[in-house]
């Protein structure tokens, strides 16, 4: 049987009494972690399991989840360690998800105020890089808060609530 590439982006932990198994998610795959709904379980004798999350939330500072599987808890009572792993090209889809974007036209409060540029990953979340005619460059996160509206047929993207976030960046435009 041919299986894809896969690649361990952390640990699951011990189930509690609700269902729940806390995860460690190394820092470079969080926000492909974030997006998942499947998801494979390498145990530590070669046993690979394919599975669902049903539910997620956050106690304690700690990321839990739920999955929709039966019999996880009790293989991995049979073993040490079960690494959380995805297909490889999982990541490659997150990295070059707003390649698209680059060229698009933004709006901002009915106006003009640049081209997107660029794009790169903080940390957190993708963040796009717009360029005005003055050359002026402006960050701006690429998350429901900032981005209203992705109009593909017309190559533009809108964006709301950054009225502070553009005054910004015009104000540091102006000491240069």
């Amino acid at each position: 049987m041919k299986h894809p590439p896969l690649i361990g982006i952390g640990k699951l932990g011990r189930q509690n009494a609700d269902g729940f198994h806390p995860v460690m998610i190394k820092p470079e795959y969080r926000s492909v972690f974030s997006e998942l709904e499947d998801l494979y379980l390498i145990f530590n004798s070669d046993r690979v399991f394919y599975v669902t999350i049903s539910e997620r939330m956050r106690k304690d500072n700690k990321t839990w989840i739920k999955l929709k599987e039966d019999g996880v808890s009790e293989e991995q009572f049979l073993h040490k360690d079960v690494v959380i792993a995805i297909d490889e090209t999982a990541i490659e889809t997150e990295e070059t998800s707003l390649n698209y974007l680059i060229g698009y036209q933004v709006i901002f409060a009915g106006e003009e105020l640049g081209i997107v540029e660029d794009f790169f990953f903080n940390g957190a979340q993708d963040v796009l890089q717009i360029v005005d005619s003055k050359g002026t460059e402006y960050l701006v996160p690429f998350v429901d808060y900032y981005i209203d509206t992705v109009i593909d047929n017309l190559r533009c993207v809108i964006l709301q609530n950054a009225l502070d976030l553009v005054a910004l960046y015009k104000v540091e435009a102006k000491k240069k």
